[in-house]
């Protein structure tokens, strides 16, 4: 534990010296050629993040609850058997074990940490007003951790945050191909072709009455949506997601918080109505205003769906950019520094939470190894091998 905390301070700290996008605009033009020191600096230390959150990714040997078995699937992989996994994790183990002529999971688990951790990144810069309050979020949150534990689905998160910046852009070619590559390491990305381009438009009346009724109709059915759904994962059959979920409380808590403070700071996103020379930022607060109104859409009426917070953290993810623009828009002072000090003891205290059952069965990040100093267990395969031998 104490490397994940003295990480997490390091990268915290150096964050701090890091300009988002939004905020290297503001510096006076220099000679070409030339780089401002400040936006020097902040690339700097920008390098320095990256490569603390990648190594720990990259070094760790057996870490994670999905460790063990993903080793197991690119075992299966190499020899052309069945594997639940996706086409892209399947190609990435097949082509990097033919290329090193033996099984090199560590470097599957480096490159899929490399492409976690560059997207996020890439995202943080691109989307947050502020670079140092959006990753303080994004460490505190658990967004980092997880991936740690849960590895195809945040290289999908990831990845499709990347998409987000494209589909702003209105650059829809990108943001599809980006998707796509997403789903090929995790399917439950292909939900963001249709939430996010949703998210993108003007939320109506009537449009939001539509969707209570869409939401009302999939409640009262909710034996039918889980058949399709069982349907649509197979994978949940026989296993005890084929109940349904039970929802998330404190997501729901956590969508009605930030569409609270929304309604009352920063309406224009939240009704959605364009004004003459509306500014460049109110698109994207406007984009994760919907996102977060679609989560608690998804939260309340469907979750009963088995592990319906992956879908809901494609939307839920947002919030890490919008908050912070929403508490440097409270009026006064005294209000503000209330709100933002609330935000940091709440993310302090799932911090907390998070690294008391990091241990636990469903994550596994800790005790943390190195194949510096500890040897992969036998996988079944080896186990089978031996056996039968």
């Amino acid at each position: 534990m104490i490397l994940y905390l003295t990480a997490t301070a390091a990268v915290i700290f150096c964050s701090a010296y890091v300009l988002s996008a939004a905020e290297r605009q503001a510096y006076a033009p220099v000679p070409q050629g030339m780089i401002p020191r400040g936006i020097l600096r902040g690339r700097v230390f920008l390098a320095g993040i990256f490569a603390i959150l990648f190594l720990i990714l990259a070094l760790r040997v057996n870490v994670g609850n999905d460790y063990a078995k993903y080793v197991e699937f690119m075992h299966l992989a190499r020899f052309g058997g069945y594997v639940p996994t996706e086409p892209g994790f399947n190609l990435l183990a097949w082509v990097s074990y033919r290329f090193f002529g033996k099984e090199h999971y560590l470097f599957c688990f480096a490159f899929m940490g490399f492409v976690t951790v560059a997207c996020f990144l890439f995202a943080l810069d691109r989307l947050s007003e502020h670079f140092f309050e959006s990753f303080a979020m994004f460490m505190l949150l658990g967004y980092y951790f997880q991936s740690i534990s849960t590895v195809r689905y945040y290289l999908a998160l990831a990845v499709v945050s990347c998409g987000i910046v494209c589909l702003l852009k209105d650059d829809l070619p990108r943001f599809v191909l980006l998707v796509l590559f997403a789903a090929s390491f995790h399917k439950s990305a292909l939900v963001v072709l249709i939430l996010y381009p949703l998210a993108k438009c003007t939320f109506s009346k009537w449009f939001l009455a539509v969707l209570t009724a869409a939401g009302a109709g999939a409640f009262l059915l909710r034996e039918q949506v889980l058949r399709l759904v069982l349907f649509l994962y197979p994978t949940y059959r026989e296993t005890a997601y084929a109940a349904g979920g039970e929802g998330s409380l404190v997501s729901i808590l956590r969508c009605v918080a930030v569409l609270a403070l929304a309604a009352f700071v920063d309406r224009r996103s939240f009704h959605g109505r364009r004004e003459p020379g509306e500014e460049a930022g109110i698109r994207m607060r406007r984009f994760c205003c919907h996102c977060s109104l679609l989560a608690l859409y998804l939260y309340l009426f469907t979750g009963y769906i088995p592990v319906v917070s992956r879908i809901g953290y494609y939307l839920t993810f947002t919030q890490i950019f919008y908050l912070p623009m929403l508490i440097r828009r409270i009026p006064g002072e005294r209000v503000r520094r209330i709100a933002a000090c609330g935000a940091v003891l709440c993310c302090l205290g799932f911090f907390v939470l998070l690294m008391r059952h990091a241990g636990d069965d469903g994550m596994r990040i800790l005790p943390y190894q190195t194949f510096f100093f500890h040897d992969m267990p036998p996988i079944l395969s080896d186990m089978g091998y031996q056996t039968g031998g």
